[in-house]
């Protein structure tokens, strides 16, 4: 099903749906940089046939979503678009627990989101999260687009990820490339936002509200999966960390995907009992 989500400042998010039969839990995805939720057929499917729900949207300025190619302004006006999503999530699954997922971008924006808003989150699984990149901005970079940010914070220009880091498969960096919904823009205000967001994760110290699992390749070439060790190490409470030595930076895309969407299946399952006694 697609469909449209409506914020209540009036912000249109395109969504898609995923239903299962007879389901024990509904996860919402919030997909990475450049892309959209279409990418996740797959996955959502795989989750289907173990009885989770999925819903999954665009982002401002990705895939069906309006506004400019890779824009947004500020980080609450995702989060009032996962709040959507949410709520939509209990429109069509009432009384289900509710996960996140998110991946690469997603993921800082799902760690971001529960540590603000975790009322309602049985748990969050991180994927490959934006918290260390790979190659980190140069100072001039920044500084131009700090400078550019206060006369026109929609300014994109290249994401300059190659699609050959993102699986060790050249097949799914042939796809990604033939995908129309795809883009390689970013804003300078969309990439600052993401970069203070990844901070604040890079030094949180804390018991983590919700139960979360963490997972990164160790060859990933886009996000560095020391961000993801280390926010691990730092954080208390039910905190989970999935290392996959040699794989890159989309884990369901990579020859071992159903071991990765296996252990996300029986965790989600796992903490859905826990939810339910």
């Amino acid at each position: 099903m697609n469909n449209t989500l409506k914020t209540p400042g009036g912000r249109q998010f395109h969504f898609r749906h995923w239903p299962a039969g007879q389901s024990k839990a509904v996860l919402c995805i919030v997909h990475g940089l450049g892309e959209h939720s279409g990418r996740y057929d797959r996955y959502a499917e795989f989750l289907n046939a173990r009885k989770i729900s999925c819903l999954a949207m665009d982002l401002p300025g990705h895939g069906m979503t309006g506004g400019r190619k890779g824009h947004f302004s500020s980080l609450q006006e995702i989060f009032d678009g996962v709040d959507a999503l949410i709520a939509k999530s209990g429109e069509l699954h009432a009384g289900l627990p509710v996960f996140l997922l998110g991946q690469s971008m997603g993921g800082n924006i799902v760690l971001n989101y529960a540590l603000r808003k975790p009322k309602g989150i049985a748990g969050v699984i991180a994927q490959s999260s934006w918290i260390r990149l790979h190659e980190q901005p140069s100072p001039a970079l920044l500084r131009f687009a700090k400078f550019m940010k206060r006369i026109f914070p929609a300014f994109a220009q290249s994401n300059g990820l190659n699609p050959l880091d993102l699986a060790t498969s050249p097949e799914v960096a042939k796809a990604y490339k033939a995908d129309p919904l795809v883009h390689d823009r970013i804003s300078v205000a969309a990439g600052l936002t993401m970069l203070e967001a990844a901070r604040f994760l890079d030094t949180f110290s804390g018991e983590f509200p919700v139960p979360l699992l963490l997972m990164h390749g160790t060859a990933d070439r886009i996000t560095d999966f020391q961000g993801s060790a280390s926010l691990a190490e730092r954080c208390t409470g039910d905190v989970q960390m999935e290392l996959y030595e040699g794989f890159y930076h989309e884990l369901h895309n990579e020859p071992i995907a159903k071991e990765v969407m296996g252990r996300v299946a029986s965790w989600i399952l796992d903490r859905s009992m826990k939810n339910e006694g």
